[in-house]
């Protein structure tokens, strides 16, 4: 028994294994050509084994995309909540700021090509409804903290269209750049482009002493 076991053990280890390097291997390929574009059988070339193999781990490609978007989630609340632990540091909660983008950019295809994945996939958008929400609520929990620390200076009539508006902007800013300056392959610059446009709507709302900041 004790060895039947660890085979068991050894082998549950492998497959998780094997599951994350294809989620891995998945995301790169959506990055670099959209999920619209890339097939389970390049994705399974990538991998180095066969459909068959693939489908073992994801039945669907939806349910490989649905892993992405796991990965994302629990990278994304992993990070604010480091945020929310930072928050009395004024440098390290704007640094966050930058830190978010850099996530972005790993998952930039959720961004890009957001139209086409839920046509992948109509049932995919209560899923990316939910994790909008679930996203939304962590950066508002973030936002009302720097706010008792008079970090963040907002009426509290204008809270909630400030965040509407940094969520819209964070969110669709690389569809606008596709959709009116034909920007369809993002770059590090266009991230930076992104930044800039969510640091403008924040700035009237620091303190003075943070302004320097972002």
């Amino acid at each position: 028994m004790a060895t039947g076991t660890k085979r068991s053990t050894a082998a549950t280890s492998k497959g998780g294994e094997t599951r994350g390097r294809i989620v891995t291997l998945a995301l790169g390929l959506f990055n670099e050509n959209g999920p619209d574009r890339v097939t389970t059988a390049q994705i399974a070339a990538a991998a180095g084994i066969n459909e068959g193999n693939l489908y073992y781990h994801f039945r669907t490609k939806e349910a490989l995309v649905a892993a992405v978007l796991d990965r994302f989630e629990a990278d994304a609340m992993a990070l604010l909540a480091e945020g929310t632990a930072d928050v009395a540091d004024p440098a390290a909660s704007f640094g966050l700021l930058e830190r978010w983008f850099a996530l972005i950019w790993d998952y930039r295809f959720l961004l890009r090509d957001m139209i086409g994945l839920l046509a992948l996939s109509p049932e995919l958008r209560l899923r990316v409804r939910g994790l909008s929400a679930h996203l939304r609520e962590a950066v508002e929990a973030l936002a009302q903290r720097l706010r008792e620390r008079d970090l963040l200076i907002v009426p509290d009539e204008q809270f909630q269209p400030l965040l509407a508006n940094l969520w819209i902007v964070a969110t669709y800013w690389a569809l606008y750049l596709d959709l009116h300056e034909g920007i369809d392959a993002l770059t590090p610059d266009h991230l930076a482009w992104g930044l800039g446009q969510v640091r403008s709507l924040l700035r009237p709302y620091l303190a003075a002493s943070l302004q320097a900041l972002i």
